[in-house]
């Protein structure tokens, strides 16, 4: 902001209406209200009324909770639900507690001016007018024990403390970002606290450009700025990571149950160039026994780069070739564009149908805003209108009734240029900030719409699926976003490059996207831009069986990546990792159904699950998949054994099964074998490598590591319809406690609202020793096997869905 600013004053007057307090400063007004329990809103704007709700705000209606306050000294105190407020009707500065703690305590009251373009990661050539070039900014106290994360995509550690952050969604000129990128492709206004004691998260609900500094400037200081003309945040009383998660996918949108395919295995290369090829790929990966779930089509299966098009010559009969990959358990993702190309001579259904209906982002003068990307001269349509959203849902029928099962928004922050991509020097071409975008009745400009753009666009197409299939689970795979695009999208982290430093980021990357809400996350495996080479390969596609969303992508003129592409050693590293994630996707599924009711990411950092264990908090080349699961990826060239952080509690080596006591602790790390480490007290649901999820389940196991007690419920459904929204789900809960010498151990029932396909039970039970009895139902088992290699006792029946006791005791278990 300029440095001639202005603030809100002392509070004159204030008073109660409905389940809202609203103070009158001497300029400006507050509005304090809480939504729900745990959540708090505090709206500030320096003149005139709040802004209106907008149609596509991400915000869901929660009501509002009763609100008491009194005055004493000077001093307004509010309470409402957990949240202790605090007035300084002098500066008007407020402080806040929850849970006996202080947290996000004003250092004054708020205090506006104009926005300074060369400040900001808005374009140079940017001059935001009105609204859009009024900023108002907030300083909150950061306490020296707390430590901040979230904030979406970037670059750089995930710790955020010393850092200045904004939120402007780009795509970064030049091929790859790298560690000194602030801004990438989408925007999530999000951070969450932690410190021994409590947790709490803060949402900055402005679409608008805005920052954080975050103890950069002051140690000891967190500034708030957006522009737009108003302040407006919602507080997350926490106590823990989890619950703050739980409150802002609450306020925000719980992530969609994503199909069982999605977390399956993805090829994916720019561009496999004919139907022969993507059909060849297909028929490779089965050949050589490499599982495989979906095969993406990017630009160069359109006619010209026109979106919602088939190249009749490389592409000839599309629905032919979906047909031959459903055959073999595979499903086709096609990739869009928002830019569609304009064309003087009609004849493109887009674009003639846009213009008629006048569905094109225009310049504030009236004529249609242009730039230029894959097709040529381009027209972007305004997602801010709904009937917008509702005609671009629609255009994917063709793709759709041809057989294409999921939709690839690409280039949506909107990425453009001011010339052909064949004339260089290229020059970024964004829309106008004063470019008019939103319905009549909500009329704004592209300045509050910019980061939000990919969003709606992906809102576009999730809904214009779920008319065109009402059946069936949307697959959107976005690469902007915004806070919320978790309803609607996955999403992976853009165009990286074949570099260890690159495989490194991924971890703390997908990690900090769990904590905004969006936990269906990836990478391109094995790096996008550049040449790949065998061992980069190698490890990450041994850590991508770890991501969320398991992809391999790379760019035109790259050197391959499909999993043979590096030669025999390395194709076998890829084949062991493929077949471990298939092994996974029971627990993934259940995990992807828990994020789907609590927001809970499946990718976590330790300090998400260790949230009182100060000395975790900056480890980020370790994650917990789950609760069970702690990956340590190998990220570096030549690496053979690494040093693993262990948390407290008993763990146990994924791969022997056998209880880790060592201390600090060593792993082996060879080539497709990563350090994995499993939590005691864990009930590890597994199943049997498959060439897709197309193929049943046929071998349910079950993995019981003693140590705490441990709960888990297992959930399966059809993987693909909408029908487990009425409750076609099956559910088996599993317990286990492990007391006087003796582990007790309960399977089911399971319930009945859907049937999984025939299979057997496995149970492994991993001990030190042999057992001296096991004990089924009531009954002693003899013919139990110990598994040496696994270090457990192994035995197996049909999976009948009733309730079953195991009890087993011996050695090892006091």
């Amino acid at each position: 902001m300029t440095t001639r600013t202005r603030t809100c004053g002392p509070v004159t007057e204030y008073r109660r209406e409905d389940n809202r307090l609203v103070l009158h400063h001497r300029q400006g007004t507050t509005r304090i209200e809480a939504p729900a329990e745990g959540i708090l809103r505090v709206r500030f704007t320096p003149e005139g009324d709040l802004m209106p709700q907008r149609s596509w705000d991400v915000v869901e209606d929660l009501g509002a909770c009763p609100l008491q306050s009194a005055e004493a000294d000077g001093q307004l105190a509010v309470q409402v639900g957990v949240f202790r407020i605090g007035v300084d009707r002098s500066s008007g500065a407020l402080s806040f507690q929850a849970h006996g703690h202080v947290l996000a305590r004003d250092r004054g009251g708020p205090r506006w001016g104009r926005l300074q373009p060369a400040d900001t990661a808005l374009p140079h050539d940017a001059e935001p007018s009105g609204r859009a070039g009024l900023a108002v900014a907030l300083d909150k106290e950061l306490l020296p024990d707390e430590h901040v994360y979230g904030l979406g995509q970037r670059t750089g550690r995930m710790e955020r403390r010393h850092r200045r952050v904004a939120n402007w969604a780009s795509d970064p000129a030049s091929p790859g970002y790298h560690g000194h990128y602030d801004n990438l492709y989408q925007a999530h206004p999000v951070l969450v606290t932690v410190r021994p004691g409590l947790s709490w998260g803060l949402f900055l609900h402005s679409t608008w450009y805005s920052d954080f500094d975050v103890g950069a400037e002051r140690e000891d200081t967190l500034r708030l700025l957006t522009a737009g003309g108003e302040l407006d945040y919602y507080l997350f009383a926490g106590p823990t990571p989890a619950a703050v998660l739980e409150q802002l996918t609450r306020l925000t949108g719980r992530p969609a149950l994503p199909p069982l395919w999605a977390l399956g295995y993805h090829q994916s290369r720019w561009s496999y160039a004919n139907a022969d090829e993507v059909a060849a790929i297909a028929a490779e990966f089965r050949e050589r026994d490499l599982p495989l779930d979906a095969i993406h089509l990017d630009i160069d299966y359109m006619r010209g780069f026109r979106v919602f098009t088939w190249d009749p010559e490389r592409f000839p009969d599309p629905a032919a070739l979906m047909q031959g990959l459903d055959a073999r358990g595979i499903k086709a993702v096609a990739i869009i564009d928002p830019g569609a190309k304009r064309d003087e001579t009609g004849g493109y259904p887009v674009a003639d149908e846009g213009l008629r209906h006048d569905y094109f982002i225009r310049n504030a003068d009236g004529s249609l805003f242009s730039g230029y990307v894959w097709p040529g001269e381009s027209l972007f349509p305004d997602f801010a209108r709904s009937d917008v959203r509702g005609w671009w849902g629609e255009q994917h029928r063709d793709l759709l009734d041809a057989g294409v099962d999921g939709i690839w928004d690409d280039m949506n922050e909107p990425a453009i240029v001011d010339r052909p991509f064949e004339h260089t020097p290229l020059r970024e071409h964004p829309v106008p900030l004063d470019a008019p975008q939103g319905a009549d009745h909500e009329h704004t400009t592209h300045a509050e719409v910019h980061n939000c753009y990919g969003a709606l666009m992906a809102r576009a197409t999730h809904e214009g699926m779920r008319r065109l299939q009402p059946q069936r689970r949307p697959f959107v795979l976005t690469r902007s976003a915004y806070t919320g695009s978790q309803r609607h999208a996955l999403t992976w982290m853009g165009d990286n490059t074949s570099r260890w430093e690159d495989l490194a980021l991924s971890l703390p990357q997908l990690a900090s996207m769990g904590l905004v809400g969006m936990p269906h996350v990836g990478v391109d495996i094995g790096g996008f831009w550049r040449n790949g080479f065998g061992d980069l390969y190698a490890r990450w596609i041994e850590a991508g069986a770890f991501y969320p969303f398991m992809r391999t992508h790379t760019a035109a003129g790259t050197r391959r990546q499909e999993p043979w592409s590096f030669g025999p050693d390395v194709e076998a590293v890829a084949r062991e990792a493929l077949r471990l994630r298939y092994r996974l996707l029971p627990y993934l599924y259940t995990l992807a159904h828990l994020a789907h009711r609590t927001g809970a990411p499946l990718l976590r950092p330790l300090v998400y699950e260790f949230p009182d264990q100060s000395d975790l908090y900056h480890v980020e080349d370790q994650v917990m998949l789950g609760p069970w699961l702690m990956v340590a990826p190998v990220t570096e060239p030549g690496v053979r054994r690494r040093l693993v952080r262990r948390p407290p509690g008993v763990w146990y080596d994924f791969w022997t099964g056998r209880r880790l006591e060592d201390d600090p602790l060593v792993m082996p790390a060879p080539p497709g074998q990563p350090p994995v480490m499993v939590r005691g007290g864990a009930l590890l649901t597994l199943g049997n490598p498959r060439p897709s999820t197309v193929s049943p389940l046929t071998e349910l196991t079950v993995a019981v590591y003693p140590g705490d007690d441990g709960r888990w419920q297992l959930i399966e459904d059809d993987g693909l319809s909408m029908a487990y929204q009425q409750g076609h789900l099956a559910e088996t809960p599993m317990t286990v406690t492990n007391t006087d010498g003796a582990l007790e151990l309960t399977i089911g029932p399971r319930t009945e609202g859907f049937q999984p396909h025939p299979r057997s039970l496995a149970l492994q039970v991993h001990l030190p020793a042999p057992p001296a009895t096991v004990i089924r139902d009531g009954a002693q088992v003899r013919d139990w096997q110990w598994l040496a290699s696994a270090s457990a006792i192994a035995l197996q029946w049909p999976d009948d869905g009733r309730l079953h006791h195991i009890q087993v005791s011996g050695p090892g278990l006091d």
